[in-house]
């Protein structure tokens, strides 16, 4: 079945699913934020970046550190990955576990590590788990198989500054409203974020076109058209101009 647009899924969801609901638009909103994030994970999956993404990790603005945001993705350079087994580890799969099988039981709990469960006893999976922190990024894991107390997982070293990031808002239209959408401030949100995180800062110039102003670790400006800077940042394979560029 398919939907003239997703304002009418939203009514519908809102008026068969969420129905009970003291505010059914609002709960129905918040069903298909969650299924757009579903789906962006499993696409990021699909393109070969399962390894490399992070979940509402928080990533600092750029040149101001002490400022960070969360974001629903973000993707994360590989400093290390390899594949751990698992014998004998009875559910739940916690932090923990996985831990003190991969470096023994002294780095079992450490300051700064975390609690989360990659699967737990009822059988609810964590994607891009993460499991311990390091000087230069977060250990995250991945469950490839389980069986009978015995698994492998996939174990990562991230980077703690990401190449991209991805934003998922469910952005509609207010009842009543006849000049278009209305709710606006989480996309804001997700541009502000965008903006700030990045080397690659936005100016207007003074013809009115956009203008892009990257400080590279050589120290030397580089403004130039937005459009066509950012495509050569991408391609580039510049370390001085891909430095802390999302």
């Amino acid at each position: 079945m398919s939907y003239a647009s997703v304002d009418a899924l939203q009514n519908t969801l809102s008026e068969k699913v969420f129905h009970y609901a003291t505010d059914r638009k609002k709960a129905a909103g918040r069903a298909l934020g969650t299924l757009i994030e579903i789906i962006t994970f499993y696409t990021l999956r699909s393109w070969g970046f399962r390894d490399s993404v992070a979940i509402e990790k928080p990533i600092p603005e750029y040149g101001n550190p002490d400022i960070t945001h969360n974001v629903e993705y973000s993707i994360h350079p590989i400093i290390e990955r390899r594949k751990v087994s698992l014998t004998d580890v009875r559910l739940p799969l916690t932090a923990s576990k996985i831990r003190k099988a991969i470096w023994g039981k002294e780095r079992e709990k450490a300051d700064g590590d975390n609690s989360n469960q990659l699967l737990s006893s009822t059988g609810i999976l964590r994607n891009s788990c993460t499991v311990a922190q390091s000087a230069v990024g977060s250990y995250v894991v991945h469950l490839d198989s389980w069986k009978n107390d015995t698994g492998e997982v996939s174990l990562s070293l991230l980077h703690h500054h990401p190449f991209a990031i991805f934003e998922c808002k469910r952005v509609g239209i207010e009842e009543g409203m006849k000049k278009g959408p209305q709710t606006i401030e989480k996309a804001k949100q997700g541009a502000y974020v965008a903006r700030s995180v990045s080397s690659l800062q936005k100016i207007r110039l003074k013809d009115g076109r956009m203008g892009g102003l990257i400080h590279p670790v050589s120290g030397n400006l580089v403004c130039e058209p937005y459009e066509p800077l950012i495509a050569r940042i991408i391609a580039s394979g510049s370390a001085d101009l891909l430095h802390s560029f999302v």
